[in-house]
């Protein structure tokens, strides 16, 4: 019994034991990312290290262990990380989508098909404004000359 008891308890804990180490959130110095002295770049990474931290347990395991090798073989930021678990994740919900989709299989019953709809009304002719005639310039009254006294 007690044989049968200690293999249940490693038998379950085993398939975990690989998905915690892929929810370990990276821990990476922001000085190494961030030499050229540049104060935004490392504001930029603890704002990117924020968003990151409050969706990764959410994230799915495999896609966290894939960002994390890909981005610490170019540098470690966590600015590229937020990128790649963007498209990663971008590229994981439309193949699911996808497959959804094509599972969906759509019957029509007759009576379910559709007519084509009716012909739109034809636009009612639009009448061209009437001109308006422009009253007539007014020539400039003639003042008489001005006689000097």
């Amino acid at each position: 019994m007690k044989r049968i008891l200690a293999v249940l308890a490693i038998s379950t804990v085993m398939p975990f034991s690989g998905i915690a180490q892929a929810q370990e959130f990276p821990s990476w110095p922001l000085t190494q990312t961030c030499m050229s002295g540049d104060s935004s770049c490392g504001r930029f990474e603890q704002f990117a290290r924020g968003q990151i931290s409050g969706t990764w347990t959410t994230l799915p395991p495999k896609v966290r262990a894939s960002c994390v090798t890909q981005t610490e073989s170019v540098e470690k930021s966590y600015r590229l990380l937020q990128s790649c678990l963007a498209n990663a994740m971008q590229v994981l919900l439309k193949n699911q989508q996808r497959k959804a989709d094509d599972g969906k299989v759509v019957h029509l019953t007759p009576k379910a098909k559709m007519k084509a709809p009716p012909p739109a009304p034809a636009p009612a002719p639009v009448a061209e404004p009437a001109p308006v005639e422009q009253p007539a310039a007014a020539a400039p009254a003639a003042t008489p000359p001005v006689k000097p006294q």
